[in-house]
């Protein structure tokens, strides 16, 4: 059975949060390129200097070197003057400034990376075929909704599987290990679409989200935060009797700003809610959520959800659910 060693320092796990990448994809990531099991350990404990498996280690890279002179390797300088670890594969990351190291350790040449702090989530499948070599990657399937217990959460709303009795869950959003925001640049780009965004309580983290991926400009084309309803008036053109009528977050709402927001090349999102703790009510309770698509070619779709959580995680939600809606309004044109 291949045991894999995810080992994070105190820099490297800041870094991935505000990557907005978890652990939970990374060991669902180890476990599609062959890893039977996956253990996440700090960097300074003592869990993972005896494991054997594979192991990756995510710092920067002062610690990198501290981690290979641990491995008994020799610490070098390169012709251009930077550190090498003798005998290590430099791993290219296409910035001359930032490599990884690949290297083999142990009687049983366990292969081990040390990877920089920087982009560790769109280069994955490069650096990840290190491990796999020349086995194909298992799918990874990457639901919408919350884990029934057999699968691994990888974040607030989304759970992954590497097995088949998942098959045939109308949830899937694909099987093929993406993120949803790589997914859908490469939705959008397949139909030759702009995305747009109007947010109000997740205030531009849909288009932020997005626009982490390389290549984003290629499909994201603007957005607009309507945190105030004179905002979704003056910036959007809401009415504003529609607005007292029937308040910001509503079915109403939504749909006039995704349609207000749309053009014949450009899809259109819209969230508006109550991410709490307060501002809520008995017939709109904190969590409420409403969000709308819509093309200038097609009807207007919209969904209401009630999510549960802190205040960054019923964001976090709404932006993960608009983009499965975006998804699915897509793939029934």
């Amino acid at each position: 059975m291949t045991q894999a060693h995810l080992v994070l320092s105190e820099a490297g796990r800041m870094h991935l949060a505000q990557a907005g990448t978890t652990t939970g994809w990374w060991s669902a990531w180890l476990r599609s390129a062959g890893a039977e099991q996956v253990s996440v350990h700090a960097l300074d404990s003592e869990s993972w200097r005896q494991a054997g498996g594979w192991q990756i280690f995510f710092a920067n890279e002062p610690e990198l070197m501290r981690v290979a002179l641990q491995h008994e390797r020799r610490i070098g300088a390169a012709r251009d003057g930077t550190r090498e670890i003798v005998g290590a594969e430099a791993v290219d990351l296409g910035n001359p400034d930032r490599r990884a190291w690949f290297y083999r350790r142990g009687e049983k040449q366990w292969p081990t990376l040390l990877l920089p702090i920087g982009d560790v989530a769109y280069q994955r499948f490069h650096y990840l075929s290190l491990f796999s070599g020349e086995q194909v990657f298992r799918p990874l399937q990457v639901f919408l909704g919350e884990d029934d217990g057999r699968g691994m959460v990888l974040e607030p709303g989304l759970y992954g599987s590497v097995d088949a009795y998942h098959e045939g869950n109308d949830m899937l959003l694909n099987d093929g290990g993406y993120l949803p925001e790589e997914q859908l640049m490469h939705t959008l780009s397949r139909y030759g679409l702009k995305a747009r965004f109007a947010e109000s309580c997740t205030a531009g983290g849909a288009a932020a989200r997005l626009a982490r991926v390389p290549g984003a400009s290629d499909v994201l084309d603007r957005g607009w935060v309507t945190y105030s309803n004179e905002a979704k008036s003056r910036l959007l053109g809401v009415p504003k009797r529609l607005l007292k009528s029937h308040g910001a977050v509503s079915r109403e709402a939504v749909e006039a700003m995704a349609r207000k927001g749309c053009d014949k090349a450009s899809i259109c999102v819209a969230i508006s809610g109550i991410a709490g703790p307060g501002g809520g009510s008995d017939e709109k309770p904190v969590g409420t959520v409403w969000m709308a698509a819509s093309l200038a070619s097609k009807d207007v779709e919209s969904r209401r959800y009630l999510f549960a959580g802190s205040r960054s995680e019923i964001q976090s939600l709404a932006i993960v659910y608009a983009f499965a809606l975006v998804l699915e309004y897509l793939s029934s044109s």
